[in-house]
C-alpha cells in the first residue's frame, strides 16, 4: 500500500487542518459516528458468535453441549422451563438462537442507518462550508493571478475542495471495517485456530500484492487528475469562443480535438478501473485457496474424521467470505488516499500565498477625492517579468477630465488598472489626496470609484441584475429605464415589453458589442461614483451614438473626476488634461493645444490618425 508518510506531508497536513477549521469540525461530530460504529461492530460480533453453537449442534446433532458451555450456557435460560424439558427442546433452542441472530443483525442495521443519517448531515454541512470558503479564497486572489489561469483548471480545483471531507469519510469507513473484521476474526478463532492462523499468514502476501496495485492506481489517479483539468479547460475554452470557431469553420476540428482528449481520459479511466477490479479477485482467490488447502491438510492428517466437522468448515468459509470485504478496507483506504492526494496537493497550492498577487485592503475609509491623484515613479511588471510601466509620475486633478493616450501596448490600460486597484502597486506610488492608495479599504474605495473596461463584464442574468450588481439598495425600475435611455438603449427598450427582465446570456451574447458597452456604462453611472475610469468604453459605438453617450456622461458626471482612455483622439478634445504614454513611459502631458504646439508624440498621433480619416 501507499506510504502514509507521503500522504501526510507538511502542505497536505496544513490544508487538512485548515479545512477542519473552516468546516466547523467538532470532536462530537466524529465521536457520535464512532460510538455507533463500535455499537454496530459489537452487534455484528454477537450475531456471528451465535453461529458457533449452531455449528456445534450440527456437528454433534444436539444442543446438550450448552449445559457445560462457558460462553453460551446462558442461552437455555432464556427458554421457559417447560420448553427445556420438552422433546422439542432442540427445535426451540435453534429457533431462539436464530431469533437472537436476527435481533442482533436488526440492531446492527438500525445502528448503521442512524450513523448514515448523521454522517450525511455532517458531511454535506462540511461540504457547503469548505466549498464556500474555498470559493471566497479564490475570489480574493489578485487579477494578475486570474490573467495566467485557465478557468477550467480553477473550476475543477474548486470541486476538489471536497477532498478533505471525503478523506474523513474514508477514515471512518476504514475504522468501521477494521472493527467488523475484528468481530468476525474472534469468531473464526473460536471455530478453528489453525484455519485462522492460515488467514493471518496469507494476509501479508495479500497486502504486498495489493500494494503494488495501489501504487499503479495512484499513478493513474495523478494522470487522470491532469487529464480532467485539461478536458474541462478545453471545453470552457471552446464554448467561450463559439463565434470564433464558427467564423473559421472549425467545428469539426474542435470536435476532433475534444474527442482526442476524451479518448485519453477514457483510456486512463479504463486502466484505473481495471486495476481496481483486479484487486478483489486476486485477494479472494488467495485467501479461499489457502484456507481450503489448509483444511484438506487437517482432514488428511487427522486421526479420525467426522463429516459433521464440515459444518465448522462451512461456517468458517462463510465468515471468510464475510471478512474479505473488510480486508479490502486496507486496499480501499490506500486507494482513497492515492486518489485524494493529487487533489489535496492542488488545494495546497490554492492555500499558498505564492503567486496569488493579492491586493491588500487598508483600514482607512475613502470618502471621496478632493484634490487629485498623484502618481510618483510608478513602475510595474507582470508575472513573467515583462516591464509595462517605467517610472511614471503624473498628476490627475480632481473634478476634471483627464485623458490618457498612446499607441497600443504603451501601458495605458495597466496604468488605469493600477489606479482602480485591480493590481497592487508599490507603496507610495499612487496617492489619493496625498494618502497612499494602499491605506484605503477596498470596499470603501470601490463605493466611490467605478470603471468601464474595454473588456465588458456581464453576467448570465437579467438586465436588471447586471445593472444593480454590487448595489446595496437597488433603485426603482423607473430610474433604471431612464438611465438606459440616457445611454441610447432606446431600441432595446422598444423591442422588449419587459427589457429589465431580459436574460443577457453568457458574457451578454444576446446583445451587440455596442449594447454591451452601454450597459456597462449605465451600471457604472448608476453607482454615482466620485471617480470614473473609462478604458475604451465607447470603442464599439458609432460616432453619433458615442457623442450622445458622451453628453449623457458629461451631464450626469459634471464636477467629478473622470479618467478616459481612448484611441479616437477626436473624443478627447474637451479634456482638461492629457497624459501621453509611449513604451510604458509618460512622455508628455498638458492641454490639447499645448501638446499640439509641442510637435511631439501627441502631435504625431494626431496627425497619423487624422491622415487615416482623410484617406
Amino acid at each position: 500500500m501507499s506510504n502514509p508518510r507521503g500522504f501526510l506531508d507538511a502542505d497536505i497536513r496544513r490544508v487538512i487542518r485548515h479545512y477542519w477549521r473552516i468546516a466547523g469540525a467538532h470532536p462530537v461530530h466524529v465521536a457520535i459516528p464512532l460510538a455507533l460504529t463500535f455499537l454496530t461492530a459489537a452487534l455484528e460480533g454477537a450475531s456471528y458468535s451465535l453461529l458457533i453453537p449452531l455449528s456445534e449442534a450440527l456437528s454433534e446433532n444436539s444442543f446438550d453441549f450448552l449445559r457445560e458451555s462457558k460462553l453460551f450456557g446462558w442461552v437455555p435460560t432464556l427458554l421457559p422451563a417447560g420448553a427445556l424439558s420438552s422433546p422439542r427442546r432442540d427445535a426451540y433452542l435453534a429457533l431462539l438462537i436464530l431469533g437472537l441472530v436476527v435481533l442482533a443483525r436488526t440492531g446492527k442495521v438500525l445502528g448503521q442507518f442512524g450513523k448514515a443519517l448523521y454522517v450525511h448531515w455532517r458531511d454535506e454541512t462540511y461540504y457547503a462550508r469548505v466549498q464556500e470558503r474555498t470559493f471566497a479564497r479564490v475570489l480574493g486572489f489578485g487579477r494578475q493571478y486570474f490573467d495566467g489561469q485557465s478557468l477550467g483548471r480553477l473550476d475543477v480545483e474548486l470541486g476538489w475542495s471536497r477532498a478533505a471531507v471525503d478523506l474523513l469519510a474514508s477514515v471512518e469507513d476504514f475504522l468501521k471495517n477494521v472493527l467488523s473484521m475484528v468481530a468476525k476474526a474472534v469468531v473464526m478463532v473460536a471455530l478453528s485456530v489453525p484455519l485462522s492462523l492460515t488467514v493471518v499468514v496469507v494476509f501479508p502476501a495479500i497486502v504486498l500484492v495489493m500494494g503494488r496495485i495501489s501504487r499503479e492506481i495512484e499513478r493513474l489517479a495523478r494522470v487522470g487528475a491532469a487529464v480532467e483539468v485539461r478536458t474541462k479547460s478545453q471545453v470552457l475554452d471552446l464554448l467561450a469562443t463559439v463565434p470564433l470557431v464558427k467564423a473559421f469553420s472549425q467545428e469539426r476540428q474542435a470536435t476532433a480535438s475534444y474527442a482526442d482528449i476524451l479518448g485519453e481520459a477514457r483510456g486512463v479511466t479504463m486502466r484505473r478501473r481495471n486495476m481496481t477490479a483486479l484487486r478483489w479477485p486476486v485477494e479472494e482467490i488467495l485467501v479461499l485457496a489457502t484456507v481450503v488447502a489448509m483444511q484438506a491438510v487437517l482432514i488428511l492428517t487427522a486421526e479420525s474424521f467426522v463429516p459433521g466437522d464440515l459444518a465448522r468448515l462451512a461456517v468458517f468459509l462463510l465468515l471468510v467470505q464475510q471478512i474479505l470485504p473488510n480486508l479490502k478496507c486496507f486496499g480501499d483506504f490506500g486507494m482513497a488516499v492515492a486518489e485524494q492526494r493529487p487533489k489535496l496537493r492542488a488545494l495546497a497550492t490554492l492555500f499558498s500565498d505564492d503567486e496569488k498577487y493579492v491586493v491588500s485592503s487598508g483600514d482607512r475609509d475613502f470618502h471621496g477625492l478632493r484634490e487629485g491623484i498623484r502618481v510618483r515613479d510608478l513602475s510595474f511588471a507582470y508575472a513573467d517579468g515583462t516591464p509595462v510601466l517605467r517610472g511614471v509620475s503624473a498628476e490627475i486633478p480632481a473634478h476634471a477630465l483627464t485623458a490618457v493616450v498612446g499607441e497600443s501596448g504603451a501601458g495605458k490600460s495597466t496604468f488605469a488598472d493600477l489606479i482602480a486597484r485591480f493590481y497592487d502597486c508599490p507603496a507610495g506610488s499612487i496617492l489619493l489626496d496625498d494618502v497612499d492608495i494602499r491605506a484605503f479599504s477596498l470596499p470603501s474605495l470601490y463605493r466611490r470609484m467605478a470603471m468601464v473596461s474595454q473588456d465588458v463584464w456581464l453576467l448570465n442574468r437579467t438586465l436588471r441584475d447586471n445593472l444593480v450588481f454590487g448595489l446595496q439598495e437597488p433603485p426603482e425600475d423607473r430610474t433604471l429605464l431612464d438611465l438606459l435611455a440616457d445611454v441610447q438603449l432606446d431600441t432595446l427598450l422598444r423591442d422588449h415589453q419587459r427589457p429589465l427582465d431580459l436574460v443577457l446570456g453568457d458574457r451578454g451574447v444576446q446583445l451587440s458589442g455596442g449594447q454591451r458597452q452601454r450597459i456597462a456604462l449605465a451600471r457604472a453611472l448608476l453607482r454615482d461614483p466620485d471617480i470614473l475610469i473609462l478604458d475604451e468604453a465607447t470603442s464599439a459605438l458609432d460616432s453619433i451614438v458615442e457623442r450622445k453617450v458622451a453628453e449623457a456622461i458629461d451631464r450626469r458626471f459634471r464636477g467629478r473626476t473622470l479618467l478616459v482612455i481612448a484611441h479616437r483622439l477626436s473624443t478627447l478634445r474637451g479634456a482638461d488634461h492629457i497624459l501621453v504614454f509611449k513604451e510604458g513611459r509618460l512622455v508628455e502631458e498638458g492641454s490639447w493645444d499645448a501638446l499640439l504646439s509641442l510637435r511631439g508624440e501627441f502631435a504625431r498621433l494626431y496627425e497619423a490618425q487624422f491622415e487615416e480619416e482623410r484617406v
